[in-house]
């Protein structure tokens, strides 16, 4: 059925069309099913693409934490090679004066220091690879993050070209 419809359009004007009883929308085409996957395909690699951009952020935050780790860790090892340096000029002293109470404390002092160093070096070695571990992390994922950008295109690509093969215009 048609009818007149009549709208008023800010008060004073009135403007009438001739109206099918269906309404004014043209049909919509049946959707192509070829679009809608091709739709399904992009959403999918746009969401692996945010992932690994993630993951890229990740990966840099752990290496920089990681040379932040290497860093005060040398730091310790010149903290605590200086107290040892300072034990063994105090063992040297006390030797000379032949205070062996003091001997044995500066040879417990400058045993604990050892271990001090020994450790800090065990913890730089460990942060060292873990940063080298980090790193390679970094480049798998940046590598993961190219290839799922190429994807992203080339559906962008593919969406575009059944669009218009279809006669669908955007």
């Amino acid at each position: 059925m048609t009818a007149w419809k009549t709208i008023a359009i800010s008060g004073a004007l009135v403007a009438a069309a001739w109206v099918s009883a269906a309404g004014a929308q043209t049909p919509t085409p049946a959707p192509n099913p070829q679009i809608q996957q091709d739709r399904r395909e992009l959403r999918g690699d746009q969401r692996d693409l945010s992932q690994d951009r993630r993951d890229v952020r990740k990966d840099r935050r752990d290496v920089a934490r990681d040379t932040r780790d290497i860093r005060s860790d040398r730091r310790d090892i010149v903290g605590d090679r200086k107290d040892m340096r300072q034990d063994e000029r105090q063992l040297r002293q006390d030797r000379a004066a032949g205070n062996t109470d003091a001997v044995k404390k500066d040879r417990a002092d400058l045993r604990h220091d050892r271990r001090d160093v020994h450790g800090d070096r065990h913890e730089l070695n460990q942060d060292k690879r873990d940063r080298r571990g980090d790193l390679r992390d970094l480049r798998a994922d940046n590598r993961d993050r190219r290839e799922d950008r190429h994807e992203v295109n080339h559906d962008k690509t593919k969406l575009r070209r059944d669009k218009h093969a279809g006669g669908v215009a955007k």
